[in-house]
């Protein structure tokens, strides 16, 4: 049954994951910086979201997603692009929770987390997803300005992830307001 669970959270991960994709193309997919950098990049929000809810499986689904959404939009680049593009987009999220809790001394199971919190953990993930997405983009010869599109990635990876956390709030602030009215009527 645990087996069952995990893939089932894996299954989900990966199609939030390749949908907020989606949905970052079509909203924002002409306003490219230079090869898979963006201005604002939604989907690293969900994937920050994800691993920090679902842990590994998280960063499995993300991986997987990544892997169909590149072998599907990119497939003059190859199926093993496609496998690496992956593995970056859920190795990345998966590290910086990790260097977070070594490094930062954050509580391992996130179970108190505050704006501050999020902020040094978001930032630490805009930047390190940015820096490896960047290198094996470079090292492909798709990235003509390292320095440049690593900036540029880490900022959009940082406003779409600060975003995705804004409307998070919104809604978990939305309803508990709802149902604390119920309760009290």
């Amino acid at each position: 049954m645990k087996l069952v669970k995990k893939l089932w959270v894996v299954g989900v991960a990966a199609t939030i994951y390749y949908l907020s994709l989606l949905l970052n193309e079509w909203v924002l997919g002409d306003l490219e910086f230079s090869f898979d950098v963006h201005w604002v990049f939604f989907p690293s929000g969900f994937r920050f979201v994800l691993v920090l809810l679902a842990l590994e499986s998280g960063a499995l689904g993300i991986a997987l997603g990544g892997i169909f959404w590149n072998y599907q939009f990119h497939p003059d680049l190859g199926l093993d692009f496609a496998l690496i593009t992956g593995f970056v987009a859920g190795f990345s999220p998966w590290l910086a929770r990790h260097l977070s809790v070594g490094f930062l001394g954050l509580d391992r199971e996130f179970k108190v987390v505050s704006p501050q919190t999020l902020l040094k953990i978001s930032l630490l993930f805009a930047t390190l997803s940015a820096l490896l997405h960047q290198l094996w983009f470079f090292s492909q010869g798709l990235t003509e300005n390292l320095a440049l599109s690593f900036s540029v990635m880490a900022l959009s990876n940082w406003a779409g992830t600060i975003l995705v956390l804004m409307a998070f709030k919104f809604i978990i602030q939305r309803y508990s307001n709802a149902a604390t009215e119920r309760q009290n009527l």
